[in-house]
């Protein structure tokens, strides 16, 4: 494998194809550490895959959303926390490819491979000084992946005179901020989405990078990155990532239900369980779910990308639809994991069983407060009912 030129999304779905054996491999390993294996990140690194939202001009492969969809899903089949990881790390080069063109030189010019890490959850708000801002002390929440990142990117309230705080993303070395090792999930639990503590931090102004214009579709990097990938709106974008892993993970959970019960015997007739007409049901079910889960992402996925070629933004009922069908289709495979557990027996409780790490990770997935089913459907409703736009989080 060579990480040192772009991918084409063929080459890129067959390096992720290859590694799903070797994460499942790892899987038991990745959640004893709490994050990713050192080699896992490497075989990551040296695939090339973590460049495949990064701008073509400053060395990634700049590939498609769908092509993400498919990358990630591959990748969770084998170990969801190695997946959810992987999501967030690659959306993280989205995220960054959104910041004004000297913030992404800094990181890119320095490591055509380095990756960020970000926090939407906690820190206060810091104080503006000559040149930029200052962070006294604070702690943020939730930084997946950040053992492997290069910079971390932290939301705070910037403070206004005359109006409510400016929500910001803060760009940091990560060598300046303390990773505290606070990480105990029941799902995701190889994640590592530790917390991060941040003091005496000076960030210059054109390493921030305001949410609403994320939100609104107007962030400086679309200046420089003029590709179609980064016009999107963060609704529309951000939720392929979050998304995805679900996918994966139900998948990754009928393969193993699938090879377990082919050589299982009921343990009082000792008759193959495989012909139980139930069970075969479950799985009929299950596999519908799905696969209708997939279809419903990849369709909101093409959509918001329909509308970018077309007209060079995503309109809000797009974005709204695409809302609920990525929550909905990661309820979907909720349900197909919750099914095949339910059928799978007492032994499938033992932690060497993939079938509950699946269990634990794909309802860890849907805990996300991106996620959430009832805020996304609520918002495609109060659309429909003309209570509102549909586009508010919170």
């Amino acid at each position: 494998m060579n990480s040192s030129r772009p991918l084409a999304a063929a080459e890129a779905i067959d390096r992720a194809r290859a590694l799903v054996p070797v994460l499942a491999e790892r899987a038991a390993k990745t959640e004893a550490l709490r994050r990713l294996p050192d080699e896992t990140f490497a075989d990551l690194r040296e695939s090339g895959l973590l460049g495949i939202s990064q701008p073509r001009r400053l060395g990634g492969s700049e590939l498609t959303l769908t092509d993400a969809f498919d990358i990630i899903t591959l990748l969770s089949q084998g170990c969801g926390s190695t997946g959810w990881t992987y999501a967030l790390l690659a959306a993280h080069g989205w995220f960054l490819a959104q910041f004004g063109d000297q913030a992404q030189r800094d990181v890119w010019e320095a490591d055509r491979d380095a990756v960020v890490s970000t926090s939407f959850s906690g820190g206060p708000g810091p104080e503006i000084v000559d040149g930029g801002l200052h962070i006294t002390q604070g702690l943020w929440r939730f930084s997946t992946g950040v053992h492997h990142a290069d910079w971390v990117a932290l939301l705070a309230p910037v403070p206004q005179q005359d109006s409510a705080p400016d929500m910001r993303f803060l760009l940091i070395p990560r060598s300046e901020i303390e990773i505290i090792e606070d990480w105990r999930s029941a799902g995701l639990a190889g994640s590592g989405s530790c917390s991060i503590a941040a003091r005496d931090i000076f960030v210059p102004h054109y390493r921030t990078l305001r949410m609403q214009d994320l939100l609104d579709a107007t962030a400086p990097g679309r200046l420089v990155n003029d590709g179609p990938l980064y016009q999107f709106p963060l609704v529309g974008c951000w939720h392929v990532f979050l998304s995805a892993p679900a996918a994966g993970i139900a998948r990754g959970a009928m393969d193993a239900w699938i090879a377990r019960t082919k050589s299982r015997v009921h343990p009082f007739t000792r008759e193959s369980v495989a012909g139980d007409p139930v069970g075969q049901v479950r799985l009929g079910a299950a596999a519908a779910r799905i696969e209708a889960a997939e279809t419903l992402i990849r369709r909101a996925t093409e959509s918001v990308t329909a509308d970018i070629v077309a007209t060079g933004a995503v309109s809000p009922q797009t974005q709204v639809r695409g809302r609920r069908d990525h929550a909905f289709g990661i309820s979907l495979c909720v349900e197909a994991v919750e099914d095949l557990f339910r059928a799978a027996g007492a032994s499938s409780l033992d932690e060497s069983s993939p079938i509950q790490r699946h269990w634990r990770d794909v309802h860890a997935v849907a805990q996300h407060v991106a996620n959430n089913l009832d805020s996304n459907l609520g918002a495609w409703g109060e659309r429909a009912l003309g209570l509102g736009d549909g586009l508010q989080f919170g």
